[in-house]
């Protein structure tokens, strides 16, 4: 398996909630062709990126939130040759400009189907009546297609955007078993190494700007408060919640994400990096942690999707932060497993409803459930057979909450929409 290619894609800063930041990438790139004062945008969205970028805060404009105005930003400010980092010199009167577009009724959604789960389409229209548009899909920094006046400008090839495939990297990491992974994670190089713990080092600073003020609801700074000191579990629930909650609220520092997730990256991460921090855990030991954190977050998400009904930050990170808490603790991968089965036990029914702040207190639950879950395996507690659909087989396990997600859930996102709709 091609490491370097899975971490290069995989693993990357991403600034504010990724689905917003996907509509303001095609709105940036479409502005870059339009060669006129910009009057009107019209996106098309898939489902779930409509879902998560309704009500998520988006950076460098704090207390607003939302798709249209991720858009109007994009197209004013946006640089799009920087992927998920293209709100990243967003200024207070692009911001007033990009709430003048809205004001006005200049920018209009729809949503569409039979597209990817991840497709945002933003089409710009001067006042002179030129138009230009571009389209991200399959990935949340893929630019597949750029059109001016109607013709093709740029268009990714189909195996580059993985219209018809998985990644060949994600091809090879499915077919692993979890002995594999676990030995994978080993095998890092020093540049890996570097860029893991850099991912971590970001991570935490975020949190630590949740934790020294509120923001958002205030999960992390309220746990922080009320918590028992010198706790690390309660230390993981604050740091992880504070870190969404900085995310969510639209804060403009970037976090390392996972599997196209900043709040993934959050779970994966930020659990055993405390623990490292508090065991005097060295450098190699936490990087072939994190290592494993992001291949098992990938792996889940390469069953389940991207985009999902059940909440990633959950069953995909918070396995991978089990797993890597239960390495950090000298235990096995036969242990990890245990630890990860016992994660998806507690958690599998949690349903995503969108990013927004309150997505803080899933951050919180899913990275406290992950250090419990390693410690009760670490004890040989928790799942030792089958307990209902989940048993002690990793890629079983993974295929369960695949099929959950995919065809139990299926209905999920509709119904969501609709209510998220009626309450709006």
């Amino acid at each position: 398996m091609d490491l370097q290619a899975f971490f290069r894609n995989e693993v990357k800063p991403a600034l504010g909630c990724t689905e917003p930041a996907c509509v303001a990438l095609a709105a940036a790139a479409a502005a870059r062709q339009l060669g006129s004062s910009l009057e009107r945008i019209h996106l098309r969205l898939s489902a779930n990126i409509a879902k998560n970028g309704m009500h998520v805060g988006i950076p460098g404009a704090p207390g607003l939130r939302g798709n249209l105005l991720a858009a109007a930003l994009g197209a004013l400010a946006g640089e799009p040759d920087k992927g998920l980092l293209v709100l990243e010199r967003v200024a207070p009167q692009d911001v007033a400009a990009a709430k003048a577009l809205l004001e006005a009724g200049a920018v209009s959604l729809e949503i569409v189907h039979d597209v990817p789960a991840v497709y945002a389409e933003a089409e710009l229209t001067g006042r002179d009546g030129r138009s230009a548009s571009a389209v991200v899909a399959f990935a949340h920094d893929f630019l597949h297609e750029v059109r001016r006046e109607g013709l093709v400008v740029s268009r990714a090839g189909e195996a580059q955007s993985g219209r018809s495939d998985l990644p060949s990297y994600i091809k090879d990491l499915s077919r692993l078993s979890f002995s594999q992974i676990w030995s994978l994670a080993e095998s890092i190089d020093e540049g890996l190494q570097t860029f893991l713990l850099h991912g971590a080092a970001m991570n935490l600073k975020v949190a630590e700007e949740g934790l020294a003020s509120s923001w958002g609801l205030g999960v992390g700074h309220g746990l922080r408060q009320c918590g028992p000191a010198n706790d690390l579990l309660w230390d993981i629930k604050a740091w992880s919640a504070a870190a969404a909650d900085v995310r969510m609220a639209g804060g403009s520092q970037a976090v390392m994400s996972s599997a196209g997730s900043g709040n993934h990256g959050l779970t994966a991460i930020i659990p055993p990096a405390l623990y490292a921090r508090a065991s005097g855990c060295d450098d190699r030991a936490l990087s072939e942690a994190l290592a494993l954190s992001h291949l098992v977050t990938g792996y889940i998400k390469a069953r389940t999707g991207k985009l999902t009904p059940v909440c990633g930050c959950a069953v995909a990170a918070g396995s991978g932060a089990a797993a890597a808490l239960t390495r950090l603790n000298d235990g096995t991968p036969r242990q990890a497993e245990a630890a990860i089965g016992n994660v998806l036990s507690a958690v599998l029914g949690m349903i995503c409803d969108g990013a927004k702040a309150s997505c803080a207190l899933k951050v919180s639950t899913a990275a406290g459930e992950a250090f419990t879950a390693a410690r009760l395996a670490l004890r040989g507690a928790g799942i030792s057979d089958r307990q209902g659909v989940i048993g002690l087989d990793f890629s079983d396990n993974a295929r369960v909450v695949g099929e959950l997600s995919s065809l139990g859930f299926g209905a999920v996102d509709g119904v969501i929409l609709r209510l998220l709709d009626s309450t709006n």
